[in-house]
C-alpha cells in the first residue's frame, strides 16, 4: 500500500471521526482532529502520485468532501442554535433590567 493510499485511508477515517465529534458537539476535539485532517489532505495533493492521475481516487475523495459537508451543516445549526439563545438571553436580561428599572421608581 502506497503513502498516498494510506493518506486517503486515514484522511478518510478522520474525516468519519469529525462529523461523529461536531454531532457530539466536541467542538475541541474536532477542532485537533481537523488541523491533523488538514496537513494530511496537504500531503495528499502534493504526493507526484495524485499529481500524475495514477490510481482511482475519486471515490475516496468524494466521500471526504460529503463529511466534510455534513460537519460544517452540523456546526452551522450548532452555530445558529447558539445566536438564538444568545438573543433569548439578552431579550431576558433586558426584560430583568426593565422591571428593576420600574420595582425601584
Amino acid at each position: 500500500m502506497t503513502q498516498l493510499v494510506q493518506n486517503l485511508n486515514l484522511a478518510l477515517e478522520l474525516s468519519q471521526e469529525i462529523v461523529r465529534l461536531a454531532g457530539e458537539k466536541r467542538w475541541s476535539d474536532m477542532d485537533e482532529l481537523d488541523r491533523q485532517r488538514m496537513q494530511i489532505l496537504e500531503s495528499i495533493f502534493a504526493d507526484p502520485e495524485m499529481r500524475t492521475g495514477h490510481g482511482d481516487f475519486e471515490d475516496q475523495l468524494e466521500q471526504i468532501v460529503a463529511l466534510n459537508n455534513q460537519a460544517m451543516a452540523i456546526c452551522t445549526e450548532a452555530r445558529e442554535g447558539v445566536i438564538q439563545d444568545g438573543k433569548r438571553l439578552k431579550l431576558g436580561k433586558e426584560a430583568v433590567n426593565a422591571y428593576l428599572k420600574q420595582s425601584y421608581d
